[in-house]
């Protein structure tokens, strides 16, 4: 039997709003009934935790090599201080994966996120965080590792082998920008129909990126996931014969090929080439044969060898 996707679906609209420079609201209806939760929690997942951001990596202040070493000259003590610069937020404006700013202050007054000499490597959305105070005799200069980033990364999953200054202090960071995401899903009438659902996602973001940008974002990586699996599962599906109904014999049914990649065919060395690049199987190297060219240490030798074995 094949199945078809015959549910009767009225033509959904959806819209923005943008309720200031960091609030909006992506509104959606009509959607199937009960289809609101459904959707609605997988693009708010999608938001908070898959959007590409920029955080904080690397704190470095005067000559103090733990966030426990006294400050002389600043009010506030050296943990308060990093916890007000991992406040700060800022996008990068090249395409480095990292940069560094500073900033140098010497005598009595407040110090501001505004403060940093960004030298056109960076941006600061949020000019008016508070950092420190500093006493009249007193002195400060910072330093901060601005990298790129997605969710989530503690210290703990930091490369420490790097860090070779001992002046820098490493921090975990939060890269993404969006900051809260908010679902309502509420029922509308569709003609006869009064249990429909309108969902609506209320998200705000750091300043970083435009409401546009993360609804985006999280349509495109939704719609990829779901044509990747579609793919892989046509890549890799193998029809089960019927069992045999009582009275007929069922027909043998063809052995089927092995998935494994044969060494004596492919080589060692480009077996040992495929598996480093997450090809291990006959079925993931047919789904990724477009893709093969840009793998490293693929030449055109090992290009032509494969296509004679997927031909084969």
């Amino acid at each position: 039997m094949s199945l078809a996707y015959s549910v009767t679906q009225p033509t959904i609209k959806s819209k923005l709003v943008s309720n200031s420079d960091r609030d909006h609201t992506l509104v959606i209806e009509p959607l199937t009934p009960g289809f609101g939760y459904t959707l609605g929690n997988s693009l708010r997942r999608i938001m908070l935790s898959s959007i590409p951001g920029f955080g904080i990596t690397k704190i470095r202040i005067n000559d103090i090599t733990h966030e426990y070493q006294p400050l002389p000259g600043i009010v506030e003590d050296a943990l308060e201080v990093i916890l007000n610069l991992k406040l700060v937020r800022a996008a990068i404006l090249s395409r480095e994966e990292k940069v560094t700013i500073s900033l140098s202050k010497k005598g009595p007054g407040d110090v501001y996120a505004r403060d940093f000499e960004t030298l056109g490597k960076a941006s600061i959305v949020n000019p008016d965080q508070y950092i420190c105070s500093v006493d009249k005799d007193g002195s400060l200069q910072i330093e901060i590792e601005i990298s790129r980033g997605v969710g989530y990364l503690p210290v703990e999953r930091i490369n420490l082998a790097n860090n070779i200054n001992p002046h820098n202090i490493l921090v975990d960071a939060l890269f993404s920008p969006v900051t809260n995401v908010m679902m309502d899903v509420e029922e509308i009438r569709v003609g006869d129909m009064t249990n429909f659902n309108r969902l609506s996602l209320s998200f705000s973001t750091d300043g970083s990126v435009s409401g546009r940008e993360v609804v985006d974002f999280t349509l495109g990586m939704a719609i990829d996931l779901f044509q990747k699996i579609h793919s892989a599962l046509d890549s890799s599906e193998v029809e089960t014969p019927l069992m045999a109904t009582e009275g007929v014999v069922a027909a043998t049914p063809a052995p089927i090929a092995s998935d494994e990649l044969s060494d004596k065919l492919l080589g060692k060395k480009l077996i040992g080439i495929l598996t480093k690049n997450g090809i291990e199987t006959l079925s993931q190297l047919k789904a990724k044969e477009a893709e093969l060219s840009d793998l490293p240490g693929i030449d055109e030798k090992m290009l032509a060898k494969i296509q004679e074995y997927l031909t084969k």
